[in-house]
């Protein structure tokens, strides 16, 4: 059986950055990433403020919000993102507009017994990307409807 993956491993594995690449990025060293994403050590709201940017994650920063005061150092980032560019890529995710029923239904099978086993977990860890997709694209379409006044 397989451990239940926690939102920063997923976060760093939907933005496709293995733990080396982004500890590089983040100018941590891997084991503090490791230590933080096996939960064996509580990150900081600094260190989930520089997740969620290299990520391109912003939804990390709700972790913390009735936590830490990360709400009054976090900044809005602009979006370079034009909403009719998001428009598109959420009708092209939605293509298949059973898609995501039959991912909650799975979803729902799947945590029944309370275990991922190893069969299980390819079918989980494909739903999850399509959660997250599904998500950073509403952080982005949400974020690119504040950033852009109309004309």
């Amino acid at each position: 059986m397989r451990e239940y993956q926690n939102k920063y491993q997923a976060a760093r594995e939907g933005a496709g950055l293995t733990q080396e690449a982004a500890a590089e990025r983040l100018g941590w060293s891997v084991r503090c990433l490791q230590d933080i994403e096996q939960e064996s050590r509580e990150p900081s709201p600094e260190k989930v403020a520089q997740m969620a940017e290299v990520y391109r994650a912003p939804w990390l920063h709700g972790y913390y919000c009735n936590r830490c005061p990360l709400g009054c150092v976090w900044h809005r980032p602009e979006s370079d993102v034009e909403l009719q560019q998001l428009a598109l890529e959420v009708g092209l995710e939605a293509e298949d507009g059973e898609q995501e029923r039959r991912d909650a239904h799975e979803l729902a099978r799947i945590a029944l017994d309370r275990k991922i086993d190893d069969e299980e977990f390819p079918k989980f860890q494909a739903i999850l990307g399509r959660m997250l997709r599904r998500s950073h694209l509403t952080e982005m379409a949400w974020i690119a409807s504040l950033t852009q006044v109309e004309k």
